[in-house]
C-alpha cells in the first residue's frame, strides 16, 4: 500500500542510517582497534561502513514502515550526504571541500543504496496492510501487522478515515 511523501520518515530514515553505522562501528571497533593496519585501511572500513548503512538502513525502513516507502530512505540518503558535505564550511580539512560533483555523486550512491535496501525491506515484507484480511496469513503479514494493526507496536491512527 502506497503511502504519500512522508518528511517524518525521511527524517526517521537519517537517524536510522546513523544507528545502523553505529552499530556496524561499535561491532568493527574493536577488531582493529590497537592494531597495526595503515590508516588508509581505517578510511576504506569507514567508507565499507557508511555505504552499508545506507543499504541496512533502508532495510530497516522497509520492513518497520507502514505502507511502501521507498522515496524516504532514498531521500533521507541523500540529505544524509549533502549534512556532511555541509559540515566542511567548518572543518580545515582540505579534503571535505563542499563541491557539487562530491555531493551529486555521494549523494547518488547513497541514494541508490538506501532505494535498494528499502526495495528490499518491502519485498520481504510482502507490503500486506495490516489492516487487510489476509494479513494474518504469512508469518510477514503477522509481522507487519504487529508493528501497524490497531493492537501493534508503532500503532498510528489513520487521519483519513476520521
Amino acid at each position: 500500500m502506497s503511502r504519500p511523501f512522508s518528511i517524518a520518515w525521511t527524517v526517521v530514515s537519517v537517524f536510522m542510517f546513523l544507528g545502523v553505522e553505529l552499530f556496524i562501528g561499535t561491532w568493527l571497533g574493536p577488531l582493529v582497534l590497537g592494531r597495526y593496519v595503515s590508516p588508509m585501511f581505517h578510511m576504506e572500513l569507514q567508507m565499507v561502513m557508511h555505504l552499508v548503512s545506507f543499504y541496512m538502513g533502508g532495510i530497516l525502513v522497509g520492513v518497520i514502515s507502514p505502507g511502501v516507502r521507498l522515496k524516504e530512505p532514498a531521500v533521507g540518503a541523500f540529505v544524509s550526504v549533502m549534512v556532511v558535505f555541509m559540515m566542511s564550511w567548518f572543518m580545515p580539512n582540505w579534503y571535505l571541500r563542499f563541491e557539487l560533483q562530491k555531493v551529486l555523486l555521494g549523494g547518488g550512491v547513497a541514494f541508490l543504496l538506501a532505494l535498494a535496501g528499502a526495495w528490499s525491506g518491502e519485498k520481504f515484507m510482502g507490503n500486506v496492510d495490516a489492516a487487510h484480511p489476509d494479513a494474518k496469513s504469512s508469518a510477514r503479514g503477522r509481522l507487519r501487522s504487529s508493528f501497524w494493526a490497531e493492537d501493534g507496536l508503532f500503532f498510528t491512527k489513520d487521519k483519513s478515515k476520521g
